[in-house]
This record gives C-alpha cells, sequence and structure tokens, in this order.
C-alpha cells in the first residue's frame, strides 16, 4: 500500500460521521503533522471535540496533554501536541499555560477550541500572529446533508481506525525530513507572490514564521501525493477563511484570485483581455478593407492623419478631428477637441463609409459643450450619458481613387491579416496548453488531502478560459478568411 493510499484510507477513517467537516479534518491532521498551531472555532455542538477526537485516534503514539478550565500543569518535557478543548481569553491561568507552551516549545503542536470570535479573543489574548490557521466550523448542517447526517453518516462517536493506518511519531519525524527536499514549484511562487503584494498593500501581517508553515503544509501535501515539487492545488487551502479576521480574509482572497489570474495567464492570456488587445487589428481591417484609394485633406496631429469637421453646437463653433484610420470602419469612437484631447462629450461613426456620422450628448446638445463643462465641474460623460444624432458629415476629397492610397490600403489590409493569422495561431497554442494544464491537474482529483471545493473551482476555470479562447478563435477564424 503506498503512502497515498494509506492517507485517502485514513482520512476516509476520520471523517466518519463528521458531515461537511471534511476540510476541517484535512487542514488540522496536516496543522498537526507539520506543528502548525490551530484554533478551532464554532458554536457549541459544531463538532470542535468530535474532531479533535477523530484526529488524536489517528495516531499510534502522539504523546498529547489536554486541558479543560480547572488544571493547567505544564508538561514536564516537550510532547507531541497540547489541546485546550475550552479556549476562553477570561481564565488567566488557561493564557498563561498557552503563552508558556507556545515560547518554551513544550509541545511540538498546539491546537485552540472555543466559542469565541477570533478575531477579538486571539488579538485579546495576544495570539493572533501566534495561531496559524483558524478553522471556523459552519454553524449548521446545509439541506444537502441534511439526509446523510440522518440516515447514513453514522455515530461519529463511534468509529475506529486500523492500527496499520495510524500514524506514529517516527514517521512523522521522517515525513519532515524527506518534506525538507520537496521544492515548491515556480506556478505556487507565483500565486504566493500575488498573496504577499496584496497583504502589503492593505497593510497584512504574515509573519516568516507563518510563511515557512504554510509552505510546509504544501510540501507534505505533495510527499503524500508521492510528487517531488508542489503543485498549484497543494495551496488550495490559502483560498479558504484562515485569517480570523475578516479584512484579513479579503486581502488574502484577492491575492489568491490574482495569482491565480496571473498563474493561468502564464499558459494563455485572459480572453477579454485578448480581445480588447486584438480589436485595433480588427479595426484596421475594417478600414484597409472598406477604404475607397480616396486621398482626403487633413492634418497631422502627434504623426496622426485627421480629418476636421466644424460644426455648430448651442450656438457654439466646435472643432472636432476624426482620425483618417476610423474611415470605413463601424466602430464608435471619440474624436479629438481643438485642443487635441478626446472630446468624450461626442461620438464619431464612419457606418463603413467615408460619412462622418456625429452624436453630442444630450446636456451639451441642449446647454452647450462649455456650459456642459461648467455644469458638470469636468470635460468627462458618465458610463450611462445618452448621445443624440446631431449631423452625417462627408470627408473632403482631394484626390479620388489615389493609386498610392490604393497601394497602402492593399499593404495594410495584407498586413493586418498576417497580424490576425498570428493571433489566431497563438491563441491555438493557447488553447493547447490549457488542455494540458488541465489534463495534468486532472491527474491529481485523488490526491489524499484535496481540497474538493476548491479544487472544482479551480479546475472550472482552467475550463472555462479553455472555452472562452476556442470561442475567440471562432472568430479569428471567421474574420481571417474574411480578409
Amino acid at each position: 500500500m503506498s503512502l497515498s493510499e494509506r492517507m485517502q484510507k485514513l482520512l476516509k477513517d476520520l471523517d466518519h460521521g463528521l458531515i461537511e467537516r471534511e476540510n476541517i479534518v484535512r487542514l488540522s491532521l496536516l496543522a498537526i503533522l507539520t506543528q502548525q498551531p490551530t484554533y478551532l472555532y464554532g458554536r457549541a455542538g459544531s463538532g470542535k471535540r468530535s474532531i479533535i477526537s477523530h484526529l488524536l485516534t489517528g495516531f499510534s503514539d502522539l504523546q498529547t496533554q489536554s486541558y479543560g478550565i480547572r488544571s493547567f500543569n505544564l508538561p514536564q518535557s516537550q510532547i507531541g501536541l497540547a489541546v485546550f478543548t475550552h479556549f476562553d481569553v477570561a481564565i488567566s491561568p488557561m493564557m498563561n499555560a498557552i503563552h508558556a507552551i507556545l515560547g518554551e516549545r513544550l509541545a511540538l503542536s498546539l491546537i485552540l477550541a472555543g466559542r469565541a470570535r477570533p478575531d477579538a479573543a486571539l488579538s485579546e489574548a495576544r495570539l493572533a500572529d501566534s495561531i496559524h490557521l483558524i478553522l471556523s466550523l459552519p454553524d449548521s448542517v446545509s439541506p444537502n446533508a441534511l439526509e446523510a447526517l440522518l440516515s447514513s453518516a453514522g455515530d461519529p462517536l463511534q468509529f475506529s481506525v486500523s492500527e496499520e493506518l495510524k500514524i506514529s511519531r517516527k514517521e512523522m519525524a521522517e515525513w519532515e525530513r524527506a518534506a525538507e527536499s520537496i521544492s515548491i514549484s515556480k506556478d505556487c511562487f507565483t500565486i504566493l507572490k500575488a498573496i504577499a503584494t496584496v497583504c502589503e498593500k492593505n497593510n497584512i501581517y504574515i509573519s516568516a514564521k507563518k510563511w515557512r508553515g504554510l509552505a510546509k503544509m504544501a510540501k507534505f501535501q505533495a510527499l503524500f501525493a508521492g510528487r517531488t515539487e508542489t503543485c498549484v492545488t497543494d495551496f488550495l487551502f490559502l483560498s479558504e477563511d484562515l485569517w480570523g479576521k475578516r479584512i484579513s480574509n479579503e486581502a488574502i482572497s484577492l491575492g489568491f484570485a490574482e495569482g491565480m489570474n496571473e498563474f493561468l495567464s502564464n499558459y494563455a492570456p485572459d480572453p477579454e483581455e485578448l480581445k480588447k488587445s486584438t480589436q485595433e487589428i480588427l479595426v484596421q481591417m475594417e478600414h484597409f478593407k472598406n477604404a475607397t484609394g480616396n486621398r482626403y485633406k487633413t492634418e497631422t496631429i502627434q504623426g496622426e492623419e485627421y480629418i476636421n469637421y466644424s460644426i455648430t453646437v448651442f450656438n457654439e463653433s466646435i472643432t472636432l478631428y476624426a482620425p483618417v484610420s476610423r474611415i470605413g470602419t463601424h466602430e464608435d469612437f471619440h474624436p479629438l477637441n481643438s485642443l487635441y484631447r478626446e472630446e468624450v462629450r461626442a461620438k464619431c461613426n464612419y457606418m463603413g463609409t467615408d460619412i462622418c456620422k456625429i452624436s453630442i450628448e444630450s446636456k451639451a446638445k441642449r446647454n452647450g459643450m462649455r456650459a456642459s463643462s461648467l455644469l458638470t465641474g469636468n470635460s468627462t460623460v458618465s458610463t450611462n450619458a445618452v448621445y443624440e444624432d446631431y449631423a452625417k458629415l462627408p470627408s473632403e476629397i482631394l484626390r479620388a481613387n489615389d493609386p498610392e492610397i490604393m497601394e497602402k490600403n492593399r499593404i495594410g489590409l495584407q498586413n493586418s491579416n498576417q497580424k490576425l493569422i498570428q493571433v489566431f495561431n497563438e491563441t491555438i497554442q493557447y488553447s493547447k496548453n490549457l488542455k494540458s494544464l488541465y489534463q495534468k491537474y486532472s491527474d491529481l482529483q485523488n490526491d489524499p488531502f484535496l481540497l474538493m471545493n476548491a479544487y472544482k473551482a479551480f479546475m472550472n476555470a482552467i475550463l472555462k478560459r479553455y472555452k472562452a479562447l476556442g470561442e475567440f478563435s471562432k472568430e479569428l477564424k471567421q474574420n481571417k478568411l474574411q480578409g
């Protein structure tokens, strides 16, 4: 029996009768094995003592000392695990004992279990930075799990663990030495750096000791799965609410999400970002396909040719500049004003021809450009602004069907199509990258300490990006063929 198979069987035994507590059991067991101080938080009857009882049954010779609410005699020598089943910051002898155990390393591992909210209780007890994991038990059983709880789950107090599955202190020491040789992958560092960046921005403190402890938990997961390097799935537990404070949970969740997005982008860019970056190529293609070869009267602004349109809005003479590169396209765009800045109160659209349709924001059309700017206090327009048609103005043609312009359009269309083909080929490769990534992590679905909900969300994120890229590649292929 492999180590992975053994741990799977052990966890199955430890889960007996503990409905919707599987993640808590896995993380608690990892915390004991990797010596991470842990706080089990939950209301009365939520299953804290049952979880602790199950965990202790999984060890054969783990020297443990449990504390209630009366006696707090300290161990004479280092023990494997100290458990405080009724954590209460108001009990001074208990707090003294906890600080002594942590400060003097009287126990390799520590578990606190209580009903006090962790954000307030741990801060008051001066333990906020010393407790590495805060595992919150759900207040109630979900409707979907109620049937299992009342019919097939069994009594959580009536269970046993086979002796061959139990963990010995000797094995724990061996695993700790073996985990030291496991490396953290580049993909994992991408996520960890993103978390650290968000924490730094939000002044969230994570000590070097806690970082090492979290990494150790991931390494043990890789060890039990038979790998020599961590995978992203070994760090999925960081997406859980483990930190006790709402602001910390939100910051670390944000960092994890940003890190996950960056990790996926190393294999394939975000489809929406890819569409945005490709849109200009499509606009260029449309321009070169629909352009007539006419030479227009233009002005050069910042190295680009613009057509000048003069209009009158509420008795004000307004000059607008539209880029020649938009002729023949159907996309709305904001022209430049007389200051050569984007005029967001006006929209232009060439409608696939060289006739420019101009629309004016409703307030500016009724009050004038200058007055509307004074009313709003700036020259910006809200995202829900309403634009009203103003006019359709022709472009002044200096020469029709200019051979030089026609050749320029032909070469421009050819170059744009080549760029589109390159993007198309890259998109196909991105899809292949994601397919391989999905297959790689599909092979890890039987890892013993995998948190299934987080794993499913992770796999769905890969699949969602893969499908979006597939749809985008179809759009590109259609445009490429048309070009």
